[in-house]
Formats: structure tokens, C-alpha cells, sequence
């Protein structure tokens, strides 16, 4: 059976914020998906008539970041009016993509920064709606690593805009803009799936000789082989908008299935075999790179390497000499795994400190033991049904996440001891100006004044619509503020019931 891709795209919240104030990047785990469009295509990348454009309501425990209301241009208002609620959109998810998922035997799930993005929103909103949250797992591939790849390979074969720093730049929008693909609404997740697709094509059709290498690491098996079994290959990498390719060889995988502990041949590996267990970990800084085989890595025959710095001045033969000396090395192999064993006792003190919240680790989804009764739960038509069986969950995380899922859809059914504990909950998470991996009212409020004074400030076409969207949110997070701190305060309505409320 010949393989489909089932393009995807997401509008969101918000691009993140940091877990934690020593996490190196942002998190996208804690924003809410808005709109989610889908098209699967046969592997030609022709359109089937398989596909999903939905919108749905906002949470109102989940505080949307202005930026994304005027990225999107859909304000407050209109999010309030959307059909569906959010958990009705993830049930529609899981089983659309379930659905898909079943005449073939392995679709590749793909779309532009998925990887980064995309796929951790989809898996946390499944999880905090206490749905497994692999599901596009283990087939992913990513437009943007194949535009990057492109370029790597052959630069004259894909126009990309600069950065200030005069970096290649991948944003979606202006690789179509500048390459002739079509775009038809910028920010609208249907029509950035069109564009991937169209993406893909153009790419498949720039370099036929590479596509199949490139089309090959979609798939994690495939890639786990590469690695495992290519004494020398070349990675693709790409920082702060440079793109380079790095010549490895396998050492070992890690404690993570299909993770592996590779060496940067541009360095001698001898001292690091020769050096102790201790002076190995100070001495493999930025010389090691983890390959990780489910998220699409662009890998590509060890013989390019000398194409490229610095391994052209090192030379094919030294090259072959390092990677003979790395290839599954068992005192390097060895040194690693020790190293992995102190870097877990480390992460899990932090995330002792850090992980204070029941959602905040979709991968422990499956330690909540009781599967079929959360099945039960959303198979349940009314919210009271599902209540009961909220009630019958044992594991305290699953309890609560279940209990706050029915105060964002239907807070009245919850007992009066239930409601407040929820309610409590979310204004100490929400209303106190403290640090959060997720945005606060007070941190939206301070956005929403950087908005207004950028746009007071400079020349802007959409200004006045732009302005009415912070307004409307100002008025909207106003109302929250002053919901979560009434210790009294009665469950609200959702949608256009509570739209008029808030703006009547």
C-alpha cells in the first residue's frame, strides 16, 4: 500500500513561554490550539478528499497571548462565537486522525515547524484533555527541515529571505512569496497547509537525486538503520537561522529509544577514549550531538562531508580514521551512559522544583493506570455522566485535570466543593503576578500595553482593527481578573452567552 501524508497546521494562543527561568527556549506545551486544519494527499502530494478546517472556543484557563490575537486578526469576540468548544475539537481530532490512520499502513503526519511547535501543542492539548497524546507518532516530517535541507545541498535552488543578521530565513509565508508558491491568507491554518503542501512538491521536484534520502528520516525506523548502521554520516543542523552540516558516527543510543549518542568527527576522538569518566564530560561539550530518529533528522551519505567546513581542510581519509575510532566504541559508549545516569539525577531535582503542576508531563499519561475508565469517560454523551466517572479516578493528577477539563466546559455540574477547588486553583495560577511556564492575567495585561504603545507609535495599515482586538481582550481579561478573585463566584456560561456578558 503506497504511503499518504496528512499535512496539518495549527493557529494557537501563543508561540510559549520558558518552563522554567534556567530552561535554555521556550515551551509551547501550555497554549491552547484555536484552529487546526488537515489534508491528506496520496504521495504524489495530490489532494484527497480527506480533510478537517475547525475552529473552537477558548478555554478560560488558558490566557491567550495578544500576539497571537493579532497575528491571527481574530479577536476575543469572535473566538467566543467559535461552534465548538476545545475539548469538542481534540475529541474531533483523535478520532479524525485515528480514522485516517487506519487504511494505510504508515501515514507521515507533516507540516511547516511542526516538529518545534506544532507537534508538542497537539500532543498537550490531547494530554490535558486526557486523551493519549502520541498520535502522530512515529512517522513525522517537517517542511521547514526539508527547506533547510535544500539549501544546504544547493542554495540557488530555493530563494529565502535574510534575517538583519543576513541568515537564511524559512518562515512559511515568504519561502511561498519569493518561490512562486501560492498562498491564499497568511496565519490561517488551512492555507499554510496548502502552501506545505505546495512546499514539499516544489522541493521533491529542486532535487529528485536527494529526495528519497530526505523522505526516508520521516520515517523512525528508517533513520534508526541509517545511524546504526553508517559508520559516517552527515547531519543537518540549524541555529539562529545558519544552517550546516555536521559529519557523525554513532556511538551508542541512549536510555531513549531511538536517540542516539553520536561524535562530531571534526574533532580527534582519541583523547576523549583515552580520558576519564570525569574528564570525558567536560571534554564532550559541543562535541556530541543526540540524533533523536522520530523527529524527522536530515541525514546524508559521510561522503559529502569533505563539500563542506571544516572537513574539507581535514580530509576524506582522516575523517574515515575518526569515524572507525568512534563507530560503536564501547569505552565512549560506556562514558556516556554514566554521564546519562548523573544528567537523570540531575533532571529529576529540577523537575522537582519546576513540574509543580498534575499537566505538565504529557509522557506520564500512561503511569495514570486506569485507561478504560478514561475511555469510558469520553465515550459518555452528557457531562454528568462523564463527571461521575471524573470522580471514580484515583490518580490525584488525572482527578484534577478531569475536574478542571469540566470547569472550562460545564462548571455548573461540579459540586460546590469541586468548583471551588478548581476555582481556587486557577487564581493562584492565573491572577498572582508570579513566574508561570504559562502566561498570567497580569503578564497579558502587560502585553496588551506594549501592543497598544507599539501601534500608538508607528505607521500601521490595520491599526484601527488591530486596536479594537486589544480593547476587546483588555475588557476580556479584566472580567477574568475580577472572576478568579470573587471567592464567590458562580459558574459562567460558555460562547455567545458569555460573549454577551462580558461585552454587553
Amino acid at each position: 500500500m503506497p504511503p499518504k501524508y496528512i499535512f496539518y497546521d495549527l493557529e494557537t494562543t501563543g508561540r510559549g513561554k520558558k518552563e522554567s527561568p534556567k530552561a535554555f527556549g521556550t515551551t509551547p506545551k501550555w497554549e491552547q490550539i484555536m484552529q487546526i486544519a488537515a489534508i491528506v494527499t496520496d504521495e504524489n502530494f495530490q489532494e484527497t478528499n480527506q480533510n478537517i478546517n475547525e475552529f473552537c472556543r477558548p478555554r478560560t484557563s488558558i490566557i491567550s497571548q495578544p500576539g497571537a490575537l493579532l497575528t491571527t486578526q481574530k479577536g476575543i469576540k469572535e473566538a467566543l462565537h467559535a461552534e465548538m468548544s476545545s475539548y469538542e475539537l481534540m475529541k474531533k481530532i483523535n478520532a479524525t486522525f485515528d480514522e485516517w490512520k487506519k487504511d494505510t499502513q504508515e501515514p507521515v503526519f507533516i507540516g511547516h515547524n511542526i516538529i518545534d511547535f506544532d507537534e508538542s501543542v497537539l500532543e498537550y492539548n490531547l494530554f490535558h484533555n486526557l486523551f493519549f497524546p502520541y498520535i502522530t507518532r512515529k512517522n513525522r516530517g517537517d517542511t521547514l527541515s526539508l527547506a533547510r535541507a535544500l539549501y544546504a545541498l544547493n542554495p540557488s535552488s530555493i530563494k529565502t529571505p535574510l534575517t538583519a543578521r543576513g541568515n537564511p530565513s524559512f518562515k512559511l509565508e515568504k519561502l511561498a512569496e519569493l518561490n512562486n508558491l501560492p498562498i491564499e491568507f497568511a496565519h490561517d491554518a488551512l492555507s499554510d497547509v496548502r502552501t506545505s503542501i505546495a512546499l514539499t512538491k516544489y522541493i521533491q521536484e529542486s532535487d529528485k537525486d536527494n529526495w528519497n534520502q530526505l523522505q526516508m528520516t520521516m520515517n523512525k525506523e528508517k533513520a534508526m538503520n541509517y545511524v546504526s548502521s553508517n559508520k559516517g554520516f552527515c547531519y543537518m543542523t540549524s541555529f539562529a537561522g545558519r544552517v550546516k552540516l555536521q559529519a557523525l558516527s554513532m556511538v551508542c543510543e541512549s536510555q531513549y529509544s531511538g536517540w542516539f549518542h553520536t561524535i562530531d568527527l571534526a574533532h580527534d576522538p582519541e583523547p576523549l577514549i583515552e580520558c576519564s569518566a570525569e574528564e570525558f564530560k567536560k571534554l564532550i561539550k559541543k562535541k556530541n550531538r543526540y540524533v533523536i530518529c522520530n523527529q524527522h533528522p536530515i541525514l546524508l551519505p559521510g561522503k559529502i562531508a569533505s563539500n563542506y567546513e571544516p572537513y574539507n581542510e581535514i580530509g576524506a581519509e582522516v575523517l574515515n580514521e575518526r569515524a572507525k575510532m568512534v563507530y560503536k566504541n564501547k569505552t565512549l559508549a560506556d562514558k556516556f551512559k554514566l554521564m546519562e545516569i548523573d544528567r537523570q539525577i540531575e533532571k529529576e531535582e529540577e523537575s522537582s522544583q519546576d513540574n509543580i503542576f498534575p499537566e505538565s508531563k504529557a509522557n506520564l499519561f500512561t503511569q495514570f493506570g486506569q485507561a478504560s475508565d478514561l475511555a469510558e469517560f469520553h465515550e459518555k454523551e452528557t457531562w454528568e455522566d462523564k463527571y461521575k466517572i471524573a470522580l471514580s479516578i484515583k490518580d490525584p493528577r488525572a482527578n484534577f485535570m478531569l475536574k478542571r477539563l469540566i470547569f472550562d466546559e460545564s462548571p455548573k455540574i461540579l459540586s460546590n466543593e469541586d468548583f471551588k477547588m478548581v476555582h481556587r486553583e486557577l487564581h493562584d495560577r492565573l491572577v498572582i503576578n508570579q513566574e508561570r511556564p504559562f502566561t498570567t492575567i497580569p503578564e497579558a495585561m502587560n502585553y496588551v500595553d506594549t501592543e497598544f504603545t507599539k501601534l500608538e507609535e508607528n505607521v500601521d495599515e490595520e491599526k484601527e482593527k488591530k486596536l479594537t482586538i486589544l480593547k476587546d481582550y483588555n475588557k476580556y481579561l479584566l472580567f477574568l481578573e475580577k472572576y478568579f478573585t470573587n471567592k464567590n463566584a458562580e459558574p459562567l456560561p460558555s460562547g455567545p452567552e458569555l460573549a454577551k456578558i462580558i461585552f454587553s
